[in-house]
């Protein structure tokens, strides 16, 4: 596996120059060495690799191995977004949602997070739910939100199985259902929300 990767950076090759810097960014089979991983991602960055660029952006964003920069993150996810970098797209969307990194600005935040919920990105399918639901960035539309919501409960995202349950609870963008409720609210309880345990405690208590 290492002995492998070694020789494909070796070699020059931005996918194994990538490979390589999580090895050493997690400690994954070498001893954990930020700056040895942040040179790699750099590598591979500008061989213009998307997972290099989305990583060394994290690393930016967090400011890890390296000084906290907001607008260099932001800049790369960018170039690793326009790639079609899910991950990217979602981190892109964040930053537009909060204003880091880039002047905040629903339109764009909508826009990045439809890109990464048409490739099935979890945490995009549950975010632009939450527009559709509030009429953030985009007209509010309640089936629209449950649609998505769905899609990402069934690739098992905790927090849309939670959304989802409130709106089979009210009955909001789809018929009331509190079997169906109360099913999705365990589903998201098991995976360890103590907010969901008490949502399914109120369910029992009617």
């Amino acid at each position: 596996g290492i002995e492998m990767l070694q020789r494909a950076v070796e070699a020059g090759e931005a996918t194994g120059q990538t490979l390589l810097g999580h090895c050493y960014e997690h400690g994954n089979g070498v001893e954990k060495d930020m700056k040895e991983a942040l040179r790699l991602f750099k590598l591979a960055t500008d061989q213009g690799d998307a997972s290099a660029r989305y990583s060394l952006g994290m690393c930016h964003y967090f400011g890890d191995g390296v000084q906290k920069d907001m607008g260099e993150a932001a800049r790369l996810f960018t170039l690793a977004a326009d790639q079609g970098h899910a991950d990217a797209q979602y981190s892109l969307a964040m930053c537009y949602m909060h204003g880091k990194g880039v002047p905040q600005e629903f339109g764009n935040m909508v826009r990045f997070y439809k890109l990464a919920a048409d490739q099935g990105h979890p945490q995009s399918l549950k975010q632009l739910a939450l527009c559709y639901a509030e009429g953030v960035g985009v007209g509010k539309n309640m089936a629209e939100a449950v649609r998505l919501y769905k899609v990402a409960a069934d690739q098992g995202n905790a927090g849309a199985r939670l959304n989802l349950a409130q709106c089979y609870e009210h009955g909001e963008g789809v018929e009331k259902d509190e079997s169906e409720a109360v099913r999705l609210y365990k589903l998201a309880a098991d995976q360890g929300d103590g907010y969901v345990q008490n949502n399914l405690g109120r369910c029992y208590a009617k």
